[in-house]
């Protein structure tokens, strides 16, 4: 079978489910678009399972929705449904805990340890990362959270992104991106885009 040669997209989390109907009707012709959220069980039906959902695909979760149980759900999950590693684009709230977790699955690391083995050469993060503004910034365990989501991606040299915009904004801002991704390099989006910003990776200056 011939390898589609669109782009993918992939958005991680319930915060960036909020904003990828907006895009289906008018980029699914250009980009292969996919999902992976979770679905906390009806407390009210009986023998009802939390859900990860991977587009319309659910998966039972019994554990515990934290970094380490996610994280190590993700990997099994992951490594059976290998499509959604080939995303070229990932957007996500970065103080989702899914959003978290699935980071540290798809660079697999492990949450325990991952300052550990820093001397390990690592094959450099092909896909390019999309912040949107995090929702639970204000709170100082999350902040130190996406601190060591932030440490694994700069770890692995992943490129992230960060938009950094009030929420009505968003839709038109990701509108600019997908319009002329395919056509311009990044660096040349984000120099005319007001809140988006280099978080790792080389800036637009230091580019030979």
């Amino acid at each position: 079978m011939k390898k589609s040669t669109k782009k993918s997209i992939l958005f991680v989390g319930n915060h960036a489910l909020l904003h990828k109907d907006v895009f289906i009707k008018d980029f699914e012709k250009q980009f292969e678009i996919n999902s992976l959220t979770f679905k906390s069980a009806n407390p009210f039906v009986e023998n009802e399972s939390n859900k990860i959902l991977i587009n319309d695909l659910d998966v039972d979760f019994n554990g515990i929705y934290d970094l380490n149980n996610l994280t190590l759900a993700l990997s099994f999950i992951l490594e059976h449904n290998t499509k959604i590693l080939s995303a070229d684009l990932i957007i996500g709230d970065p103080s989702e805990v899914l959003f978290q977790a699935f980071s540290f699955a798809r660079l697999k690391e492990n949450p325990l340890f991952f300052k550990q083995n820093t001397h390990k050469r690592l094959v450099k993060d092909s896909i390019l990362n999309l912040f949107i503004y995090p929702m639970g910034m204000l709170c100082f365990d999350v902040r130190k959270e996406i601190s060591n989501l932030v440490y694994v991606l700069k770890k692995h040299q992943s490129e992230v992104l960060l938009l950094r915009k009030d929420e009505k904004d968003l839709d038109q801002i990701l509108n600019a991106i997908l319009t002329e991704w395919d056509k311009q390099s990044i660096y040349d989006i984000e120099e005319r885009i007001e809140g988006l910003e280099h978080l790792i990776g080389k800036p637009k200056e230091l580019i030979s």
